[in-house]
């Protein structure tokens, strides 16, 4: 009866976690782009942080998720809500940038990015687009 018991609890929590949404389609939009320093190419590899603005899940149907990108020295990216390259959640973000570049030789590394530089907001429109395209600027 014990094991019974037990074995109906585990299938129950995997359920809740299917349910919870581990398939496709978790009201992401592909979000991809470029990135560039003072019109040029990023000095380094380096990451942004795209950080919800005041989003309220009436507002968007579904909740305000912060999502990550990797962009390499050509600069392009695709935005990471969930899965690789899935993209964001409708609604508004403040893209925050980091890239450190060495100062040559084995010396310290500095940040690329001047310290005021404004993060810029991204606005990804309601889901059911097809994919969004940014290009974000660090002067």
């Amino acid at each position: 009866m014990r094991l019974a018991r037990n074995v109906l609890g585990a299938v129950a929590v995997m359920g809740l976690g299917i349910m919870a949404g581990c398939g496709p389609g978790r009201g992401v939009v592909p979000v991809e782009g470029q990135i560039t320093f003072a019109g040029g190419p990023p000095p380094a590899p380096g990451y942004i942080y795209f950080t919800p603005i005041d989003m309220q899940a009436e507002e968007t149907g579904s909740e305000p998720r912060p999502a990550t990108a990797i962009f390499m020295k050509d600069g392009r990216f695709s935005a990471t809500t969930f899965r690789e390259g899935d993209g964001l959640r409708p609604g508004a973000y403040e893209a925050r940038i980091e890239c450190n570049a060495a100062t040559g030789g084995h010396g310290p590394v500095r940040s690329a990015v001047p310290e005021d530089f404004e993060p810029p907001r991204v606005d990804v429109p309601a889901a059911g687009q097809k994919s969004v395209w940014i290009e974000l600027d660090v002067r």
